[in-house]
């Protein structure tokens, strides 16, 4: 499968969780809308953080956080009860799929660099990840599916949680609290 065959499922793949909480898959956001939300974030925390974070590039959290899902476009996207319930058996399937897949040599290292987490740029895009799924739970929420708050507050609770005692913990209490600003009082 080319590259050009896995953004076009990206493309058009609605996120399972949504579904799942009733958003209709007409209006359900896509994996490749979710990846380019958590690009932007990615960026926009690591350049926040340069300072407490000297070495961290903005770029690189922006890639991780673009590429994060693209294995979603032919794997599918997994929910989550099920991929908890996978644990170590996902991560070999996606690492299978890696290799027989024959992506360009950057985007395997930089998905690698995703699943390894180590990296302060992967550790960025994961935070990232969970913002951008706390974002739009907040929208559904706003325009009347309630049944997405428990996505909120995990996805909430999960940014938090992956940032505490990094570098960027204070870049990313700062932008919960805009988040939380920005879409608390009209939810």
């Amino acid at each position: 499968m080319k590259p050009w065959s896995l953004l076009e499922s990206a493309k058009w793949l609605a996120r399972t969780g949504w579904m799942m909480r009733g958003v209709p898959a007409s209006i359900a956001e896509t994996v490749s809308q979710h990846s380019w939300e958590a690009g932007i974030i990615a960026f926009v925390i690591a350049s926040r953080a340069k300072a407490a974070c000297s070495d961290v590039d903005p770029h690189k959290a922006a890639a991780l956080g673009l590429v994060h899902d693209l294995l979603e476009g032919f794997l599918g996207d997994i929910p989550r009860y099920t991929s908890l319930s996978m644990g170590d058996l996902k991560n070999s399937i996606e690492r299978k799929a890696l290799k027989e897949l024959g992506l360009e040599a950057s985007i395997e290292r930089l998905l690698e660099e995703w699943m390894e987490g180590v990296s302060v740029e992967s550790r960025i895009a994961r935070v990232a990840d969970s913002i951008a799924t706390y974002l739009q739970a907040l929208r559904y929420m706003g325009t009347g599916y309630r049944r997405t708050a428990e996505i909120a507050e995990t996805s909430r609770r999960k940014a938090v949680e992956l940032s505490s005692g990094t570098c960027f913990e204070t870049v990313v209490l700062e932008i919960v609290n805009e988040v939380d600003k920005a879409f608390r009082t009209e939810v």
